[in-house]
């Protein structure tokens, strides 16, 4: 592994913690590879056990239905984990991961990264807030989808994009935009109700088209409307 490489993976917050010897009995057991966009990284229902740390790029978690309608979970941005439940409870992936754009990742074998978990505890706590952080989402996700309207889902699901972009800053900047088919995928709802909220959205300047990025002015004034909602 290149000397790139091990700078990169010691950014990743399951590494970022751990001393030099727990690192480097950890990340021997990582290979390197690199994905072409649109290419799949892991397939629903595949037997594969590899968990994967990415380093550079953006995957999408989706499922499709029977007849092609894609439902989006969650994007994963570089310092993220994805394959470990699979590699935990040995059942076939839950989900298919597709990359977004070209991506390079760090590929652990379940049987090191089994053992990663029971020899190092700063590493196990990492996995566990990992997977504590995803119960909590999808608390709120299905609280949302119980009881919000589209517009409701919209604001909060546009908000936790932008949360996640402005890395501590008022506003943020989602580049490329997405679509508006996507964002209804992970909202459960159709493109077109995303559109009409959208429209309301651009009139009250929460949201700025510029060409591929899409502009949240004010992260303030979009909580604040969520916020709202869930009072409501």
């Amino acid at each position: 592994m290149t000397r790139l490489s091990l700078e990169a993976l010691r950014s990743v917050p399951y590494f970022s913690s751990l001393d030099a010897a727990a690192f480097a009995d950890i990340t021997r057991h990582c290979a390197i590879r690199e994905y072409a966009a649109q290419e799949l990284m892991m397939g629903h229902t595949d037997e594969t056990r590899d968990v994967l740390f990415l380093l550079q790029g953006l995957a999408r978690v989706s499922l499709y239905s029977a007849d092609g309608q894609r439902v989006g979970f969650r994007d994963i941005a570089a310092g993220t984990i994805v394959g470990e439940l699979s590699a935990i409870d040995g059942l076939p992936r839950s989900a298919s991961v597709e990359c977004v754009e070209p991506c390079v990742a760090a590929v652990m074998r379940q049987p090191h990264f089994l053992a990663a978990i029971a020899q190092h505890p700063q590493f196990t706590m990492a996995v566990l807030r990992h997977l504590t952080g995803q119960m909590r989402s999808l608390t709120t996700r299905v609280f949302e989808f119980s009881t919000m309207a589209v517009r409701q889902r919209l604001r909060a699901e546009l908000l936790r994009m932008a949360e996640k972009a402005a890395k501590g800053q008022g506003h943020a900047t989602l580049s490329p935009a997405p679509t508006h088919a996507e964002i209804a995928s992970r909202i459960s709802t159709h493109r077109e109700a995303v559109t009409r909220e959208f429209a309301w959205l651009d009139a009250q300047g929460l949201v700025v088209k510029e060409g591929r990025a899409l502009k949240i002015p004010s992260l303030a004034k979009l909580r604040q409307l969520v916020e709202e909602d869930w009072a409501e």
